[in-house]
């Protein structure tokens, strides 16, 4: 063989083992694959081994469950005979209550109220009608259109309410509203629609009645009445009115008397609830009512200034008695003293005036003393006469602060007075009892 055959045939034994060692190395592989499925199958085994035992598990805890739901809750036998003894309960109740209602003799011990054509209290008659019916469970005479006239205890109940509706009312609205044979749902709208018929209408009229009324001499108690039965009045008509709306014309129609109160309510916030006014303006009138002259003038006189907090104007003093006059008739000279002594008090020049006449320049006493130091006839002092009054009229208290004022204790009555009258031309009595004799009339230039 030559050197070239030696090396093909090497390189073909070379090549015979290359593919010998691929086919085993991807028979090792394909075996290392068969080996990972293996596994993965076997776990896959477990995995779902694993979930029925779960699902087991699962099935038997609901099973546990509804097994023990069954065995608490009661079967359709206790339902039935548990509804079975109510409605037996129920029938025998009404049995009572109607057997009770036919006893009835005068519907007017239940409802007091007697409505008449003319009435306005039908919202409180309807009200009270409505809880008589209640009681006796016999509502759905007058409030449901259904009628079982062959069943004989709706016919004799039918009856029953039909009394007493004809009872609750006087004879001239039942003339008005009943008929031979009507029922007692036909009586009852008949009287609704005397009352609420023509709503709009009569809402209008009610709703301006109720926006213009004002207190004037009314109590507060009959005041907020009248208010809430007109606000009552408009919700039956299906107008209602509103608490704030309530309060607020309450409040605006408030006589002077509760201007202020009527001020601080109108500024809080929130409003006042309707029962809340009543009560602050039922405690303004009793304190009022309670209080003295002194406090109640001034509250009247905070109600005129606006509640505003302003000074108070002062309380007027007491008015002064008059002047009493003297026992015995006045001399000229004695009219020229007075007379000069009112000219001291206005001023110098009055003073002056009276010194030139020698004399004369204060009260009736220091007159006498300047007549005689001027060179006129001199008369001895006397006591004053029997009618003067020592009553000081301006005792008393003054108050700085307004505000409630302590009663002030009563005055002792001022002494009787005595005077004495003497008649007769002038000068007649000169010289006697002490009388001096009158002066010659002053010349015509005596100030000069």
């Amino acid at each position: 063989m030559t050197s070239g055959d030696d090396d093909a045939a090497k390189a073909a034994a070379d090549a015979d083992a290359a593919r010998d060692e691929e086919v085993r190395a991807a028979e090792a592989a394909r075996a290392a694959a068969l080996a990972r499925a293996e596994e993965a199958e076997r776990e896959a085994a477990s995995a779902q081994a694993d979930l029925d035992a779960a699902a087991a598990r699962l099935r038997a805890a609901q099973e546990r469950a509804a097994a023990e739901r069954a065995a608490a809750t009661p079967s359709k036998e206790d339902d039935i005979d548990l509804q079975a003894a109510l409605l037996q309960q129920e029938a025998a109740v009404l049995l009572n209550l109607h057997a009770q209602a036919v006893s009835v003799q005068n519907i007017r011990t239940l409802v007091p109220l007697l409505l008449d054509v003319n009435s306005t209290f039908y919202a409180r008659w309807k009200e009270s009608f409505l809880d008589v019916l209640g009681k006796y469970s016999l509502e759905r005479h007058v409030l449901s259109d259904a009628v079982a006239p062959a069943s004989p205890s709706w016919v004799r109940m039918n009856c029953v309410v039909r009394t007493w509706l004809l009872g609750a009312i006087s004879d001239d609205l039942a003339d008005s509203v009943s008929e031979r044979g009507a029922s007692a749902r036909a009586i009852w709208l008949a009287i609704e629609s005397q009352f609420l018929g023509n709503r709009t209408t009569r809402a209008l009229y009610a709703d301006q009645e109720f926006r213009a009324f004002s207190q004037g001499d009314l109590s507060v108690v009959d005041y907020c009445r009248r208010f809430k039965r007109m606000a009552e009045d408009l919700r039956d008509l299906g107008q209602p009115i509103s608490e704030e709306t309530l309060v607020l014309n309450i409040i605006r129609g408030l006589n002077e008397r509760f201007s202020a109160l009527g001020l601080h309510l109108r500024r809080s916030t929130p409003l006042p609830s309707f029962l809340q006014v009543r009560d602050d303006l039922r405690l303004e009138e009793l304190t009022m009512a309670k209080a003295p002259p002194a406090a109640a003038l001034t509250a009247l006189s905070g109600s005129s200034t606006g509640g505003s907090g302003g000074s108070k104007p002062p309380t007027p003093a007491p008015p002064r008695p008059p002047q009493q006059q003297d026992s015995a008739p006045k001399t000229p000279q004695q009219s020229a003293s007075n007379s000069g002594g009112g000219g001291f008090q206005r001023g110098k020049r009055g003073g002056k005036r009276f010194n030139k006449g020698g004399g004369g320049g204060g009260s009736s006493a220091g007159g006498a003393s300047g007549n005689a130091s001027g060179g006129g006839s001199s008369s001895p002092a006397t006591a004053p006469p029997t009618g003067t009054s020592f009553y000081n009229p301006w005792t008393g208290a003054i108050y700085m602060w307004p505000g409630p004022r302590a009663p002030m204790p009563p005055r002792a009555a001022p002494p009787a007075q005595h005077q004495t009258y003497v008649a007769g031309p002038l000068g007649q009595w000169a010289g006697q009892w002490g009388v001096p004799s009158p002066a010659a009339p002053l010349s015509p230039d005596w100030d000069q």
